[in-house]
């Protein structure tokens, strides 16, 4: 199955530091990010069929984003460009130990331009896996039209993947996104989360009776992750954990994105439509494969800079396809 991403794609400035003469200098690197757009290329990257619907700014870092996502195999017939919006850019600041910090700019972003008129056919001409973040609700006119597409992807028999990736930062009112993201994962086929983003959003407390609540409304996967600690996972029939592999941890921008990818990618190469996903998710021996494989991309992925750079090809994973 194809997997279709929704949503940003963006440019991530990213923090170095150098020793010079006069002291430690820090200067900031240009890289192509937007967790929508990193999964999309970490599907590509290790040969999968991958495209991303969005748009994306006419200007120099918006013609940089398509060159990119093109070259790297990234099917962009979904891909427009605004004739209103800016790309979004992200400086990335990182502590010693490789984690990030985010500040944002995206006033009039190019990927918040979406309008229904969007929502082409030929988007639902077969079943895809459809892999979105809750930024694609972030705006009440972002909201309306993921809600419409939504709808027709599940018609289609398209499996519906959210990755929380909790910005509070590109929501217009952010004291909804608890209820907003809650009532998004109740309608999903499979959720990917951090703890530390549930904890965020609804307290340490509730954090297990969110997941229990996603899983009552009918979804069929729930991941969560939690830094370096194992990954969990939860069906209706089924939990348990995962241990993540030990990485040498320079840069944690694209760990998460390439997790999914990884677990897109093996998936994709498993199921047709929503309803063999249905199956496919309650084989306990599928998803110890699947996360075998998905750890492994995020543990290649933190140790090197970047997004779409750090993402893990062929080359890095063939010992684990199998």
């Amino acid at each position: 199955m194809q997997v279709l991403c929704m949503g940003e794609a963006l440019i991530d400035m990213l923090a170095t530091k150098e020793q010079n003469g006069s002291g430690m200098i820090e200067s900031f690197q240009k890289f192509a990010g937007g967790a929508p757009a990193n999964v999309a290329v970490a599907v590509a990257k290790l040969g999968g069929d991958s495209a991303l619907f969005g748009k994306l700014g006419k200007d120099q870092f918006g013609h940089y984003l398509h060159q990119t996502l093109t070259e790297l195999g990234v099917d962009t017939t979904f891909t427009a460009f605004s004739d209103k919006g800016k790309t979004a850019l992200a400086f990335v600041g990182l502590d010693d130990e490789g984690e990030r910090s985010f500040d944002f700019y995206i006033d009039n972003a190019a990927h918040t331009d979406l309008t229904e008129a969007d929502l082409v056919s030929t988007l639902f001409d077969r079943p895809r896996i459809v892999s979105f973040c809750s930024g694609s609700f972030s705006t009440s006119a972002l909201r309306q039209v993921t809600e419409a597409g939504l709808k027709l992807f599940t018609d289609a028999e398209s499996v519906l993947c959210l990755d929380i990736n909790y910005r509070p930062a590109f929501w217009d009112n952010v004291a909804l996104a608890p209820e907003v993201i809650s009532d998004a994962a109740g309608k999903v086929d499979m959720i990917k989360a951090s703890r530390e983003e549930l904890v965020d959003l609804y307290g340490e407390g509730q954090v297990d009776s969110k997941i229990q609540q996603w899983l009552d409304s009918g979804v069929s996967l729930i991941l969560l992750t939690n830094g370096a600690k194992p990954v969990s996972f939860y069906t209706r029939d089924t939990d348990g954990t995962f241990p993540v592999p030990e990485a040498e941890v320079v840069d944690t921008t694209a760990a998460g994105d390439a997790f999914v990818g990884g677990f897109l990618f093996m998936m994709s190469n498993a199921v047709v439509n929503r309803h063999s996903f249905v199956q496919w998710a309650g084989n306990f021996e599928h998803i110890l494969t699947t996360l075998r494989f998905a750890t492994q991309c995020g543990a290649v992925a933190v140790a090197r800079y970047g997004a779409f750079d750090a993402l893990p090809d062929q080359s890095h994973m063939n010992d684990f396809v199998h």
